[in-house]
C-alpha cells in the first residue's frame, strides 16, 4: 500500500512539473504580407541634476563622552533628499571611535516642510540607552540637521506620536528649534 501511495505521489509530481513547464509562450507572429507594426521610441526624460555637498555627520566616541565629527559627501536632488541622506549617514558608524547611536533606530519617515523636519522613528529595545546616550542621540540629530541653513526646527516623533522623553531621561522640545547664532 505504501508503494502504491509513493508511486501515485510521484506521478502527480511529474505531471504537475510537466504542466508548469509547458506554459504558453508568446511568440512574435511572422505573418508575411502584413505591415510591420511601429513601436514607440522610448522617451528620453531629462535626468534631474544631482547636487553634492560636503557635510558633517555627528557621531559619538565609544565611551559616550563627546561628539565626533565625520565629514561626508552627500548627493541629493532636493533639500528633502539632503535631509534624508544626512539621516541615513547618521545611522552609519565611521570607525572604532566614531559610533552611531542612530544605527539601531528605525527611521520610518522624514518630511521637510517650511523649514520643519519631522522625523518619525521606531525605537527598539536595543536602541534604548542611559541618560548620556539619550542626550547624544538628540544632540547628534540636532547638530547634523541644523548645519543646513533651510532647517529651522525638528519634530521628533516615536511611532507617530509626540513623546515627553525619548528614553526616559531627557525632555524633548516639540519642535526643537535652531538656536540663533549671534
Amino acid at each position: 500500500m505504501k508503494r502504491f501511495k509513493a508511486r501515485g505521489l510521484l506521478a502527480v509530481m511529474v505531471v504537475s512539473a510537466a504542466i508548469a513547464g509547458c506554459g504558453v509562450q508568446d511568440k512574435p507572429s511572422n505573418n508575411q504580407g502584413s505591415a510591420p507594426t511601429a513601436t514607440a521610441a522610448p522617451s528620453i526624460e531629462p535626468t534631474p541634476e544631482m547636487n553634492e555637498i560636503e557635510a558633517t555627520i555627528y557621531l559619538t566616541d565609544a565611551e559616550l563622552t563627546e561628539t565626533v565629527e565625520n565629514p561626508v559627501k552627500l548627493s541629493y536632488e532636493t533639500d528633502s533628499d539632503l535631509v534624508s541622506a544626512a539621516i541615513k549617514a547618521l545611522q552609519q558608524d565611521a570607525g572604532d571611535n566614531a559610533l552611531s547611536l542612530w544605527k539601531p533606530i528605525e527611521v520610518k519617515t522624514v518630511v521637510l516642510e517650511d523649514g520643519l523636519v519631522t522625523v518619525d522613528i521606531h525605537l527598539p529595545d536595543e536602541a534604548r540607552l542611559g541618560a548620556p546616550g539619550e542626550m547624544f542621540v538628540i544632540e547628534t540629530l540636532k547638530q547634523t540637521l541644523f548645519q543646513f541653513e533651510f532647517v529651522k526646527s525638528i519634530e521628533l516623533l516615536v511611532d507617530g506620536a509626540e513623546i515627553e522623553t525619548l528614553m526616559g531621561h531627557v525632555e524633548l522640545e516639540h519642535p526643537m528649534m535652531k538656536e540663533q547664532q549671534q
